[in-house]
């Protein structure tokens, strides 16, 4: 594949993002239009919603899907370094990125919901 080759990379970079989001079936994140249930929405046993020790959310909808490229912990990869990057802590550039995508990040909007969204936000600004 040739560096130029945009349409293959982005397609690469949804096949890996796909993958990643497959790899922990029961916590892994559907597809918001698909009207899916997500797994860190599911209510307990008793029917009441799941309660999550503040930011173990975040951390469990990271690691079914952004960890693939972005790494453990959020130190980088295929994809930029996020624990400490200012992106996260500017609202205009962190969505327009979610949402848009950028170079072979595809856009996420539709695909995972904003409150996941901003859960994974908020346990990625609790990082070093």
């Amino acid at each position: 594949m040739k560096p130029h080759d945009k349409p293959a990379t982005r397609l690469l970079a949804v096949a890996i993002l796909s993958c990643g989001l497959s790899l922990g079936a029961e916590q892994c994140v559907a597809p918001a239009m698909a009207g899916g249930v997500q797994a860190s929405d599911q209510k307990s046993a008793t029917g009441t919603p799941r309660e999550y020790p503040a930011g173990t959310r975040g951390e469990e909808l990271y690691n079914a899907s952004c960890v693939v490229c972005h790494g453990p912990r959020a130190m980088g990869g295929i994809g930029p370094k996020l624990a400490g990057n200012p992106v996260i802590s500017n609202d205009e550039a962190f969505w327009k990125v979610v949402h848009e995508g950028r170079h072979v990040m595809p856009p996420l909007k539709g695909v995972v919901t904003d409150e996941q969204i901003m859960d994974i936000r908020a346990w990625l600004k609790s990082l070093p």
